[in-house]
């Protein structure tokens, strides 16, 4: 399947943002990602999809968890691995993944949003291995607008109803949940899901 890879727009958007010291402080990670990693097996191999500065490696590092952060940022990625040894990074687009197939067992993925992924993200999964996605929905727009919440504003990067669920087939959905969360992340408007390779 070919795929576009980030426009220089985008790059160079996420570029300055991570220049800045608000790109380099990592924000309060989500307690259900963190929780449902640190229920995987602790040998567990988690690969962390546009997983910026760290913010859900981080904590899983310290949770004795091994984590790839993937970002296509370089100062990102480099800021994620030194938050702690654990912390192992790849400079990459979300859509060119250097991951063999078959060669992960979790694969973690918060915030971002690339449909076209869902295929490789299956493949680089081994047997059992398990996809942990939390990301927008077309209702948090409704917090952004009114000043509540911070986030994508085009449909381009927001589920609509039921879509995640569709979008991990042929993977087994063992956790779905769609709706309007606050914890220390902030509150937002997310679907969520775990699914297993089986």
């Amino acid at each position: 399947m070919s795929v576009e890879p980030a426009s220089a727009d985008e790059r160079e958007r996420w570029e300055a943002r991570y220049a800045t010291r608000e790109g380099e402080v990592g924000h309060p990670p989500s307690d259900w990602v963190v929780r449902q990693c640190l229920a995987l097996p602790a040998d567990t191999l988690i690969l962390d999809v546009a997983g910026g500065v760290g913010r859900h490696a981080t904590p899983l590092a310290r949770s004795g968890r091994t984590v790839v952060v993937v970002d296509f940022i370089l100062r990102a990625v480099r800021a994620a691995r030194a938050t702690h040894p654990s912390v192992l990074g790849a400079v990459a687009d979300a859509s060119a993944l250097p991951i063999r197939e078959r060669s992960v067992g979790a694969i973690v993925a918060v915030n971002f949003l690339d449909r076209s992924i869902f295929p490789s993200l299956a493949g680089a999964l081994c047997h059992a291995g398990v996809l942990v996605y939390e990301t927008f929905t077309r209702h948090h727009l409704k917090l952004v607008e009114s000043g509540r919440a911070r986030g994508p504003r085009t449909a381009k990067f927001l589920l609509g109803d039921g879509e995640l669920g569709r979008l991990v087939a042929p993977l087994e959905i063992r956790e779905y949940a769609e709706g309007l969360v606050a914890d220390a992340a902030g509150e937002r408007h997310v679907a969520r899901v775990v699914a297993v390779k089986v």
